[in-house]
């Protein structure tokens, strides 16, 4: 497989779905990747389908294996399955999650369809191409006189024909799909199957024409001998007796009829010319007093009586009597519906009414009391059964003159006059009566309950029910279809009764296969005639036999399901290829429009292309589009002479397979009957009653055919249509390659035309007219020949001689009848071209343009593909560019916030679209966000792409902002000069072009950036891809939020030295990471100590920046004050030391540093330039005190050892206007009788949960919302983690301590060791931290838990469940009881685990609010501007250290299987994030959610530590799972 060349597309497998009723196509030849939704990513899924490259089997289902595109043997994220679609077919697929392969236990399926290859000539047809005619064969006359008649077909441009059935006919009717033996052909012919074969591919080789024939599967003719010999095979009372009621009304609407006809009921005022104001004389005459003498409903009561005497004695047979009855629902048993004689099951009954009733203790009494309810409830269900019947008889008598007022009264009915038996019935039979006899209703009613034979070939006939669903065989007991007279019946016709499986009725699948067997050998495909009435299970075996003979075999369906979900699953359920859709259904200009477009297989012009590499997307259904149908009356009587061109043409323009019927083009005025027709077509020729090109439309029809399929073949795929007028349509096919188009206007005639119509305006072209394909007019004198009194000959089907037809083609622009061209049209004019519409182009006009670019356009374009072609070649300038780029430079093109673009001072900003707002970054990641979603919506009316229309602004924004740096300058040269071809093309071409030059650069320079990075993250999957992408987007250089200068001493590599322009003060180009977007991105609020040096491993160490994560941590060691790094930096010259935990995660960000980078222990002596030597000198130059991190790293222990206070320098409100004076006093220190770390009082909050109350109405102003002060349990673990690898570089040589040698405050000299330090808090940290079951202080809320401090001012506060202590059992598990902190591990699971993050604070807990709003103006304490920031909602990067400390300690219970549970939950977490990072416009994962996951629009979007500490647990995984 070849990523950039093959045709690849994606089909994503999503929990739980049912793709049984959507449509995916797929051309030979391409490949078909399954990969999987986020929620299906890590589970076992296994995929399955019908698809082999080997025969066809439908119930056979092969299992496909999983590919995996990631390097990382647990990273099964990218997961995918690839089918080379090299085989034909409809195929179904699906999946299991449970890690079974049985069908039963799937979670979801659907199919896809591989497109058959039509071979002419040896090129392939494009199935859109099809251009169709139907023949009635029985007009063919002679097989000998065959290739005469066809050949008028072939002169009209036809590449596939429709024939009707071939088969013998019924002797009775004569309709041509009434088939009286389907193995014998119609005697008219006088030929063999195997001289008809020859015949058909004599037209295929010779004219390159396709033929196909009818299968009729539903039904036989009504003098089928195969009826006679089997009449098991139909519906008959013997073997649904459930018709015996329906058989007794049609007898009753016969006898209506007969007596009608004899003059009997002229006394009721019935006579035979019924007028409509006696409908209700007959509901009353049928309803009250003659389908009453008939009792219908005793087919469906019980005699009551009889049945409580038989239930009394099987009673009295019982020896046992239950104490409680069943809640079984009582039925009664019709069985062969005789009279009185339905039933019900006794031991049913006796299981609901024969049980101990209370106060009465003898059988006899229960046997009363029962059979007593039991007759209750049968007179009910009498009651019920009458008045259901009732229902059914009244709806059928609606029906009834229903039927009657369409065959008298309506429009387009029959329209006839006068009842008349036999031939003009009330309404039509439902049953075929044994020797097409009417017996009066009294025989009838006593044969069908005595006579068998009679019961026997008595037989229903076939029919429509209409907007019934086809899925259900109406002729099946229970749905009452003939009864309610809902069906149309077809009296001609026996419907066959196939049962649900062949063996059911294996005589007649047997009978069948072999009429399939007969057409696959003779024909290239078929049509399914009722295919809506043919049981599925049948069609599909026929048709997968069909394709055993020819694997090419086209498959049409007639079916008008009026529900596009229910089209879909019969088309995939048995592979069809087309259904049959008819114009003749559009009564307006409109409505034909509506009718193309929605059938077309077309994109609006403007589209943007298909990339080859995209989502397989849901597709309409394939259409055989006719303009008339031989089932449709003739268009000329119905419409106009003149509709027929205009007609036709537009149909010709639909982007599907088209389709006419034979006589449309010979004008023959009338509908050619299907049933009592006996003439034969004329043949081609040039002597009278023959057909040739000067015949009526055939040269027309020709043109019209052959400009059909040269659109489709061609590449004409995108379509548009507007109304000039109320009659006139415009319609465009686009070529999106070569960007020529069609244009027809055709200017219709639904209705008679008069000799006025219309103005048609003029009409603007945007490009040059490069011929008039052709141009045409039809009109009709009806004085010289009336359609209404046309002539039919008695020898061959004719059609009108008078009409007048003007048809030329290739018609100069000046020579045009029906235009005039306003406007120059040279290839040097660059304005638009208008033309104007003659008086000759009146209704019934069509004319067809070839519009083609202008010479300066057509050459943007052919540059603008030299351009293009460079994304596919390695050795091109445009990747020598790519090359070239850094990560920061990357950050820049693809990202950059506004706040950072801003800072630059270069006067840039994000992008704003009117219409829409503002881009979410500046570079190209702020438009693909929009992009992908236009491409798979195709939303071309989006604000991006009418802003792309009406100008240029974007494109120039996109390469100015580039042009001023000067390391993506020449990026911008490029884009500018691919943008300066695209400048130059039409307005609605431009977004496509911009698409491709935008969508094709993002990918490389994505890639480009992984490969930048480590092997972790290049070879691994598209999630940890993306999470790395936040290394991208965060770090970066800003001007107005730079790192401190580091040492001129330092070791190489040093930062690039440089001077700021605005300030020309010495700068160093050291980037730095921002700790969220947008809030969180420029000035002081951008480089926080705390988020950096969380966030340090996974997205500076894990992606392998190891340069820039070494500045970094020189760059804040160098602001080292009190002990502790700077909370917010603010370039070092104005950084806050409000927090104790920053040092911490500093210090273990430094470990991290020395165990991932190679030779990473050099860094311990680096020399550090510092800023503040000690707490109280002013800020020094760079240079003037230096010392190594090593000294640094060790005056923090020493300064810790020693317990620092200090009040914040600044203290106040311009320093923070929220805090109290108090607040500002800061202390830090070690317990040295524990070794605890230990800090803060309660009106400061100096750890990550650091929110202090702002609100005066609610007075939480000034009060921390989580002090933590005291001992912070996340802090301890720091220390101690620290210490370890401390001792470690000690043993080593890389670390001149071991120990910590000062004075205290006391005066007293204390030397103390790490290793004595260490063990000080192993000794007490799970004697002061975890909550047994014993304890019982009056603040546990839970047990089982470890306390988040100790030591706070509060006390209660160091008993609240909240998640602090996940990252002390990652970072120092040593401290840990395995028992104990697997307890802890399954609390937080089960209360405080969210969808994406951990909640914050235990639910239970008073203070616990899971909404974060910060804007929240009331007086709730709780709540007031974001007071809960920390106390409820879930935050993010905290879920990277559960799944750490999960995945640890489920290895430390020494049971496997507890391992395997654990990663199983770790993955279906890590599926959540996936689909939240895939599917975000920002592509980050945010800082934190409200509860329950419902995301938090005060939140950053992206924020460092949330995808960081997940990179950390996903690189564990790795480590686990290798």
């Amino acid at each position: 497989m070849n990523l950039n060349k093959d045709e690849i597309r994606v089909l994503i497998l999503n929990e739980n779905e049912n793709k049984n009723e959507e449509l995916f196509h797929l051309k030979k030849g391409y490949y078909l990747q399954i990969i999987l939704s986020s929620s299906l990513t890590y589970k076992n899924i296994r995929f399955f389908t019908n698809y082999s490259n080997d025969n066809f089997q439908r119930n056979k289902y092969e299992e496909f294996q999983w590919i995996s595109s990631s390097n990382n043997s647990f990273d099964r994220a990218n997961r995918y399955v690839l089918i080379h679609c090299l085989k034909s077919g409809s195929f179904r697929y699906y999946f299991t999650i449970d890690g079974s392969n049985y069908k039963e236990n799937r979670n979801g399926q659907g199919y896809f369809h591989i497109s058959i290859d039509l071979i002419l000539s040896n090129e392939i047809l494009n199935p859109n191409s099809i251009t169709c005619q139907t023949i009635l064969s029985k007009c063919l006359g002679s097989y000998s006189e065959w290739l005469s008649r066809l050949e008028v077909s072939y002169h009209s441009g036809y590449n596939f024909l429709h024939f009707t059935p071939i088969q013998s006919l019924s002797e009775i009717s004569n309709s041509s799909y009434s088939i009286k033996d389907h193995h014998k052909l119609n005697s008219l012919f006088q030929c063999s199957y195997e001289q008809i074969g020859k015949i058909i591919e004599e037209i295929y080789q010779k004219w390159n024409i396709f033929s196909l024939s009818d299968l009729v599967y539903n039904h036989v003719a009504i003098d089928c001998l195969l009826i006679s010999n089997h009449p098991e095979i139909t519906y008959n009372l013997i073997n649904s007796p459930y018709l015996k009621s329906a058989v007794l009304l049609d007898s009753i609407l016969i006898q209506f009829t007969r007596d009608i006809h004899e003059g009997k009921l002229l006394y009721k005022g019935i006579s035979r010319d019924i007028k409509e104001d006696q409908f209700e004389l007959i509901r009353k005459y049928l309803l009250d007093e003659q389908i009453p003498k008939y009792r219908l409903w005793e087919y469906y009561i019980v005699d009551i009586d009889r049945i409580i005497q038989e239930f009394h004695e099987f009673l009295s047979k019982e020896n046992d009597c239950p104490e409680k009855s069943s809640n079984k629902k009582l039925e009664i048993e019709h069985k062969t519906y005789q009279r009185m004689k339905s039933s019900i099951n006794f031991q049913s009954a006796k299981e609901i009414y024969f049980y101990q009733r209370k106060d009465f203790n003898e059988k006899n009494q229960w046997i009363k009391f029962a059979c007593e309810d039991l007759k209750n409830d049968l007179i009910n269900l009498n009651k019920n059964f009458i008045q259901n019947l009732n229902e059914k008889l009244s709806r059928a008598i609606d029906n009834c003159l229903k039927s009657f007022y369409y065959r008298f009264f309506s429009y387009d009915g029959p329209k006839y006059k006068q009842i008349s038996f036999p031939s003009i019935l009330f309404v039509p039979n439902y049953f075929s009566y044994p020797n097409q006899q009417f017996k009066h209703p009294d025989e009838i009613n006593l044969l069908i309950e005595n006579d068998t034979q009679y019961q026997t070939f008595l037989m229903a006939h076939n029919g429509w029910v209409i907007n019934d669903d086809p899925r259900r065989n109406f002729a099946n007991e229970g749905e009452d279809v003939y009864l309610c007279r809902d069906l149309i019946p077809w009296c001609d016709l026996i419907k066959l009764r196939f049962g649900s499986r062949s063996d059911d009725c294996p005589m007649l699948y047997s009978y069948m296969k072999e009429y399939t067997r007969l057409i696959a050998k003779t024909f290239h495909g078929c049509r399914l005639d009722n295919c809506h009435s043919t049981p599925i299970w049948f069609l599909q075996e026929m048709m997968d036999y069909a394709r055993e003979i020819d694997t090419n075999f086209y498959i049409n369906a007639e079916l008008f399901t009026g529900n596009i979900s229910i089209d879909n699953y019969y088309i995939n359920q048995i592979g069809i290829n087309s259904l049959i859709r008819e114009s003749y259904r559009a009564f307006d200009p409109y409505q034909l429009g509506e009718m193309i477009s929605i059938i077309s297989q077309s994109n609006p012009i403007g589209s943007f292309l298909q990339l080859n590499i995209s989502p397989l997307k849901s597709t309409k259904l394939y259409s055989l589009f006719y303009d008339q149908t031989h089932d449709n009356p003739s268009l000329i009587q119905r419409r106009s002479v003149e509709d027929l061109l205009p007609r036709s043409a537009c149909v010709a323009m639909t982007n599907s397979p088209i389709g006419s019927n034979r006589g449309y083009d010979e004008l023959i005025p009338h509908y050619i009957d299907v049933v009592h027709e006996t003439r034969f077509y004329a043949k081609w020729g040039y002597k009278q009653q023959q057909v040739n090109e000067k015949t009526a439309m055939i040269a027309i029809r020709k043109a019209l055919n052959h400009l059909h399929i040269n659109l489709c073949q061609q590449g004409f795929t995108q379509l548009m249509i507007d109304q000039l007028s109320s009659s006139a349509l415009l319609i465009t096919r686009h070529n999106p390659i070569n960007h020529q188009s069609i244009l027809l206007i055709a200017h219709t005639s639904f209705y008679q035309s008069n000799e006025k119509w219309e103005y048609i305006s003029s009409l603007t072209i945007e490009g040059i007219i490069n011929e008039i394909l052709f141009e045409g007019t039809i009109h009709h004198p009806q004085n010289e020949e009336s359609v209404r009194d046309f002539q039919r000959s008695k020898t061959y089907l004719n059609g009108l001689e008078k009409t007048k037809i003007y048809f030329k083609e290739h018609v100069l622009i000046e020579q045009s009848r029906c235009i005039r061209l306003t406007s120059p049209n040279s290839p040097d004019y660059t304005g638009y071209r208008t033309i104007e519409f003659t008086d000759e182009f009146s209704p019934g006009s069509i004319i067809a343009l070839q519009i083609s670019l202008l010479p300066q356009i057509s050459q943007s374009i052919s540059n603008l593909k030299e351009m293009l072609n460079q994304f596919d070649n390695f050795q091109s300038e445009f990747f020598e560019i790519i090359r070239k780029l850094t990560l920061i430079d990357l950050q820049r093109i693809l990202y950059r916030s506004s706040n950072e673009e801003q800072a630059d001072g270069n006067g840039f900003d994000v992008y704003t679209i009117p219409d829409y707002g503002k881009l979410n970054y500046c570079g190209l990641q702020g438009l693909m966000s929009i992009l992908e979603k236009i491409r798979l919506q195709n939303s071309l009316r989006h604000p991006l792409i009418v802003n792309l229309k009406q100008g240029n602004w974007l494109i120039d924004y996109i390469v100015n902002r580039l042009q001023i740096y000067s390391t993506t300058k020449q990026l911008s040269q490029w884009l500018e000069k691919a943008f300066s071809y695209v400048k130059t093309l039409t307005r609605v071409m431009i977004p496509v072009y911009f698409d491709l030059i935008i969508t094709k650069t993002y990918r490389i320079l994505l890639e480009h950036g992984w490969s930048l990075m480590t092997p972790f993250i290049s070879q691994s999957s598209t999630f940890i891809r993306a999470l790395a992408q936040t290394s991208i987007q965060l770090i970066s250089i800003v001007p107005n939020a730079r790192l401190p200068l580091l040492s001129s001493n330092l070791r190489q590599p040093q930062p690039i030295q440089d001077i700021d322009q605005q300030t020309m003060e010495q700068i160093q180009q050291c980037p730095s990471l921002a700790a969220g977007l947008p809030h969180f991105s420029s000035g002081i609020w951008r480089n926080w100590g705390r988020d950096t040096f969380i966030s340090l491993r996974g997205l500076l160490l894990l992606t392998g920046r190891y340069e820039e994560a070494r500045y970094l941590i020189l760059a804040y060691a160098g602001c080292l004050r009190h002990g502790l790094i700077p909370n917010l930096l603010a370039d070092g010259k104005n950084a806050r030391y409000n927090a104790r935990d920053a040092v911490w995660w500093w210090l273990y960000s430094i470990s991290n540093y020395t165990n991932s980078v190679p030779n990473g222990y050099e860094i311990l002596s680096d020399i550090v330039s510092r800023l503040y030597p000690t707490d109280d000198s002013p800020l020094q130059s760079v240079g003037l005190h230096e010392q190594t991190l090593s000294d640094v790293i060790q005056e923090i222990l020493i300064r810790h050892i020693q317990s620092v206070k200090f009040c914040e320098r600044g203290a106040g409100p311009l320093l923070d206007s929220d805090m109290t004076n108090v607040g500002f006093n800061n202390q830090i220190g070690i317990d040295l009788k524990t070794g605890f770390v230990y800090g803060g009082n309660q009106w400061n909050c100096g750890t990550w949960m650091d929110k202090m109350g702002s609100s005066n109405k609610a007075k939480n102003k000034g009060h921390p919302a989580t002090p933590r002060d005291g001992s912070a349990i996340e802090l301890i673990g720091l220390c101690r983690a620290i210490l370890t690898w401390l001792i470690q570089m000690n043993k080593q040589g890389y670390y001149p301590y071991d120990s910590v040698q000062t004075s205290l405050s006391s005066g007293d000299e204390i030397d103390i060791s790490f290793q004595k330090w260490i063990d000080q808090i192993d000794e007490n940290f799970e004697k002061e931290f975890w909550i047994d079951l014993t304890n019982s202080s009056k603040y546990v809320n839970r047990k089982e838990i470890y306390k988040d401090t100790i030591n706070s001012t509060f006390q209660w506060t160091d008993f609240q469940l909240r998640p602090n202590f996940l990252i002390a059992a990652v970072v120092a598990p040593e401290m840990f009881d395995k028992t104990h902190i697997w307890l802890a591990l399954k609390q937080v699971e089960q209360i405080l685990l969210g969808k994406y993050g951990i909640k914050t604070l235990d639910p239970n807990d008073y203070n616990y609010i899971g909404d974060y709003v910060n804007d929240d103006d009331s007086n709730d304490y709780k709540r007031a501007h974001g007071f809960n920031y920390h106390n409820g909602p879930e935050w993010l990067w905290l879920t990277g250290y559960y799944i750490r400390a999960k995945l640890y300690w489920s290895k430390q219970q020494d049971d496997p299987l507890i391992v395997e549970q654990t990663i199983a939950h770790i993955e279906k977490i890590l599926s959540a994030h996936m689909e939240l990072i895939l599917s975000n416009d920002w592509k980050g994962l945010p800082e934190l959610t409200n509860a329950d996951g419902k995301l938090c629009p005060y939140s950053c979007s992206v924020q460092a530590w949330s995808s960081a500490t997940l990179l950390e647990a996903l690189y564990d995984l790795t480590q686990t799972k290798n």
